[in-house]
């Protein structure tokens, strides 16, 4: 079997068996990954975290593409009046897929207070690490 962990101190996901665990590495599911990206894509869509905590979690250019969302949806928000916020966020069940070893997609619906989102990833193994190559919200 195998899990996504998450190092202490870093904001990366790796790919481990349950034999390899150390102490300073703690395995979370699948579901729990997928859920910690959404939420920190969509806090970060929101204002309330910073851009630069999701770059060991996604590929350069998916890294790139959401960059390009941000931007939008601060003028938006500014455009708007609306304050930086964090969202309260109630997730569907995830739906999980593995292709081939070492490749996750997964698609979740994230409730918010006025408006559900879909947000569909594809984690891959990059040097032991899990990365989003593939990140959609709609």
């Amino acid at each position: 079997m195998r899990h996504l962990s998450a190092v202490e101190g870093c904001g990366a996901l790796a790919a481990v068996s349950p034999d390899s665990l150390s102490s300073n590495v703690r395995p979370i599911t699948a579901e729990a990954a997928v859920e910690a990206l959404a939420r920190s894509v969509l806090e970060v869509m929101a204002g309330a975290r910073d851009i630069d905590q999701l770059a060991r979690w996604v590929t350069a250019d998916v890294f790139a593409t959401l960059r390009n969302r941000v931007r939008v949806s601060t003028q938006a928000r500014l455009a708007h009046g609306v304050r930086r916020h964090r969202p309260i966020l109630r997730f569907g069940r995830v739906h999980i897929a593995e292709p081939s070893p070492g490749i996750v997609e997964a698609v979740v619906v994230v409730h918010g207070r006025g408006r559900s989102r879909g947000v569909a990833v594809r984690l891959e193994t990059v040097r032991g690490r899990w990365r989003a190559s593939a990140l959609h919200i709609l």
